[in-house]
């Protein structure tokens, strides 16, 4: 696969990150007796153009009213679904009973960039009391658990605690719902809310021996999908991912595969680092496990050569990070030339 090398971007120093759109309505606490969970929902919208998609699966209250505090808040431009949740719901009698106070979640989600940026920022709430469990709508009907989510509740402080996820065929019936406002528009903004739970779950990880930079390596990931002909097409070859491993390691980077490590073991590097880097993407999120005030070098890929992922910048804005964007497709000679040339 041919793959047309970029011209080095000359003009390239640390920028302060920006949140895409200025933050609008902070997140408030509402609780919510006798709540209805309304199952989830999707179709398409009669147009050609996006958004042409719609979603439904939302929190009312015992008069049967929509609570707008538990919508999801879409901030993608170039996002194909909105929320269309009515604002009366007739309620069905099959329903699953959830007795006791459940903190509501907002959307499970099984990818890990939607995980750390939609459902843990949800959970941002501290209550005087334990809730019996967590409850959440699923992604669009679509949902799966797994270890490295449950880790990620726990460090949050969140353990042990059972988790209901609505889908597409049973609604939930709570006896006592809290119901947290989202702290996250995804690629808009992001709340203090957000940045605390982040911080949260990176703090038993601070103060321990680990590198100053990290490196998010795509290589290893790359290779398997190709291996098994991924939907999405993969822009970089093999040689030049690794030529980018080699780039990075030797300016002192340490290059971390995440998908070969444990949850702890990637807090662990990401908690003390002080530089992250990497490809647009899932990975480059966890610079939201760095302390504030760190430096992201974002390196665009195959979907985002040109510009910036705006999550990526709403992350880093939250966490008064200094960034740095290169355009994917740059030669390993020309990263390592703006690498000495930010000082790194």
């Amino acid at each position: 696969m041919s793959v047309r090398r970029r011209a080095w971007p000359r003009r390239v120093t640390w920028t302060p990150a920006t949140p895409p759109v200025e933050p609008r309505r902070p997140p408030r606490v509402v609780t919510v007796e006798d709540a209805y969970l309304s199952e989830v929902a999707t179709g398409r919208l009669a147009t050609v153009y996006h958004l042409d998609q719609w979603f439904r699966g939302a929190v009312y209250d015992a008069t049967d009213r929509l609570v707008p505090a538990s919508q999801k808040v879409l901030g993608n431009p170039r996002g194909k679904r909105v929320a269309a949740d009515p604002d009366r719901v007739v309620r069905r009698s099959d329903v699953t009973e959830l007795p006791g106070t459940w903190l509501y979640g907002g959307t499970w989600t099984s990818v890990f960039g939607h995980f750390l940026v939609e459902t843990l920022t949800t959970l941002w709430p501290t209550l005087d009391e334990r809730p019996t469990g967590l409850v959440f709508h699923s992604s669009f009907g679509r949902h799966r658990s797994a270890d490295w989510q449950q880790r990620l509740l726990d460090l949050a402080g969140w353990h042990d605690l059972p988790v209901h996820v609505v889908d597409r065929d049973l609604p939930a019936r709570a006896q006592r719902l809290v119901v947290p406002g989202r702290s996250v528009s995804l690629h808009a903004w992001a709340h203090p809310q957000a940045r605390e739970v982040w911080q949260r779950i990176a703090a038993d990880f601070r103060g321990r021996t680990g590198p100053e930079r990290v490196y998010i390596s795509r290589t290893a990931l790359n290779a398997r999908r190709r291996s098994e002909g991924h939907r999405r097409p993969i822009r970089t070859t093999g040689e030049q991912d690794r030529e980018l491993d080699e780039v990075f390691a030797r300016h002192g980077f340490e290059v971390v595969a995440p998908e070969t490590l444990s949850i702890d073991e990637q807090l662990r590097r990401l908690a003390t680092a002080r530089v992250v880097a990497g490809l647009s993407g899932s990975g480059l999120h966890q610079s939201a496990f760095m302390p504030p005030g760190g430096r992201v070098v974002e390196i665009g890929d195959g979907r985002t050569a040109d510009e910036p992922v705006a999550m990526q910048v709403v992350i880093d804005a939250a966490l008064d990070h200094e960034r740095v964007f290169l355009p994917g497709g740059t030669g390993g000679d020309d990263v390592g030339r703006t690498l000495r040339r930010l000082g790194l």
